[in-house]
């Protein structure tokens, strides 16, 4: 255990001084990032399992009491090489150059906050849930519908490309007390599939798994707000259907919102008026249900079909049989007049 301990990877934030200037541009140009230590030492996972990077890279992390911010330095040997073609926000980037961090904020090894980028700039971020995901590429216990708030820069470079991610501390949820938090780091080279990390690197093993990160140690002071979002909307809209005795255009306005309140580091409430997220949740089951009435009503028609077919071929021979039948019973008529017929002379 004391062995295990003591191997456990860990990094140190610095705590930036009151009148530094963060210019947020994906540039690591400011004085302070030098005398940040970095973590440094990945190991891959694929393709050769266990050995150091290819390709260096540097994550040194600052914080000041309302914000944490990550500095990236991902060297690249192939900087033109670098694919970053995933423009859109949340959408994977598993076909790109990326970079990713898992942070658990109150150590208990099952849950945390996940964000990505990649060269272009394009974001995502997810809950990490408990289970026994986080194996492999999978990552299959994240949450993809949490939208954070936070930013990310990144410049590309002669020497590969950098970037600097700002989260806000509002964004989480977290024990101020706390003397760690859970880390770790991942960056994929997509030219040879080639996936890195800090720390669980094994192949049943990866980013997301809260079980085996390393420690983000130094954190002290921090501010959460007053800990309240409000997330105000507003929808309208506006229909045509012009007819005797009514208005051109029906126009139709509603709002509403959600308000979040951390109670406690660990407790969030949730307060609702009027969303509009339950009947965009109705209308799209709505949908599905009118789809599956189509369907099965054509299922229906198809089976109907197929069993008047069925009917018509089994009643033929019947109707060959009545037919031999009736011929039958025409020919014994005319026997019955013809021996009638003879009696009668």
């Amino acid at each position: 255990m004391l062995l295990a301990a003591l191997a456990l990877a860990s990094i140190t934030a610095l705590r930036l001084d009151p009148a530094a200037d963060v210019r947020l541009d994906g540039h690591l140009s400011e004085e302070f990032w030098s005398r940040a230590v970095p973590a440094t030492t990945f190991v891959q996972q694929d393709p050769d399992n266990g050995a150091p990077a290819t390709e260096p890279t540097e994550v040194r992390i600052v914080f000041d009491a309302h914000r944490l911010v990550l500095g990236i330095t991902c060297t690249d040997s192939e900087p033109s090489q670098l694919l970053g073609n995933q423009m859109q926000r949340d959408q994977s980037l598993a076909s790109d150059d990326r970079f990713m961090v898992a942070i658990d904020t109150y150590l208990d090894g099952r849950t945390g906050y996940y964000f990505e980028i990649n060269p272009s700039g394009a974001m995502g971020d997810a809950l990490i849930l408990p289970g026994a995901g986080g194996g492999g590429a999978s990552q299959n216990n994240l949450n993809r519908s949490w939208d954070g708030i936070w930013t990310a820069r990144v410049a590309r470079t002669p020497s590969g490309w950098t970037a600097e991610i700002e989260i806000p501390f509002r964004t989480l949820n977290f024990d101020a007390h706390a003397e760690a938090w859970g880390i770790n780091f991942q960056r994929t080279v997509r030219r040879k599939n080639e996936e890195s990390l800090w720390t669980a690197h094994a192949r049943n093993q990866g980013v997301t798994l809260m079980a085996e990160t390393g420690r983000l140690v130094g954190l002290r002071d921090l501010s959460q707000g007053i800990g309240l979002d409000v997330r105000p909307y507003l929808t309208g809209s506006s229909t045509e259907a012009p007819g005797r005795g009514a208005p051109r255009a029906l126009n139709k306005a509603d709002y509403g919102g959600d308000l979040f309140y951390n109670v406690t580091p660990g407790l969030r409430a949730n307060v609702t008026v009027n969303t509009d997220f339950g009947r965009r949740r109705k209308s799209i089951s709505a949908r599905s249900t009118s789809h599956g009435f189509r369907s099965s009503s054509q299922r229906s028609a198809r089976s109907f079909s197929k069993d008047r077919a069925s009917s018509t071929f089994h009643a033929s021979p019947a109707t060959r049989s009545s037919r031999s039948s009736a011929v039958a019973l025409a020919s014994t008529t005319k026997a019955s007049r013809s021996r009638s017929r003879t009696v009668s002379s």
